[in-house]
């Protein structure tokens, strides 16, 4: 009897102690996207990779989860030139807006953005070598996304 007595107390011990734990570990909420193969006229054509994660605020409702294809098309709204970002826009300078305007237009705790432009040898639209920036915002660790 005595056994059995602290064989369930031991057990209680390991597993009150066990879901504490559980209860204060901290938590990250991630979701990650991919825009494959986009073919752009920025900087005379190139193929471009987009790749976005991001980290939902913590205590985030469920009515709160934004769908990922609204901030895929705000994405998309940059892959093609506009007044505001022309053609020959540097891949920093978009990859910054785009990462800015989702963490602000969206529920986000972090967000990185990568872009990976392909390697392009055609004369018209040289840049040779898979390239492209990285930039985050908040407690996310940067994507780091190579093919």
């Amino acid at each position: 009897m005595k056994l059995l007595l602290s064989t369930v107390m031991l057990i209680s011990m390991f597993f009150s102690t066990h879901i504490y734990a559980q209860e204060t570990l901290p938590t990250k909420h991630y979701f990650q996207f991919k825009v494959a193969c986009y073919h752009t006229s920025r900087q005379a054509g190139q193929t471009v990779n987009v790749y976005v994660r991001y980290a939902y605020k913590n205590g985030i409702q469920e009515s709160e989860y934004p769908d990922y294809r609204l901030l895929r098309e705000s994405v998309m709204n940059y892959m093609e030139p506009t007044e505001r970002f022309p053609e020959a826009t540097f891949w920093e300078i978009l990859a910054k807006n785009m990462a800015e305007e989702l963490l602000q237009k969206y529920s986000l705790a972090a967000i990185s953005v990568q872009l990976d432009v392909l390697d392009n040898t055609s004369p018209q639209a040289y840049e040779p070598g898979d390239h492209g920036p990285t930039y985050t915002i908040g407690d996310i660790p940067p994507l780091d996304i190579h093919h």
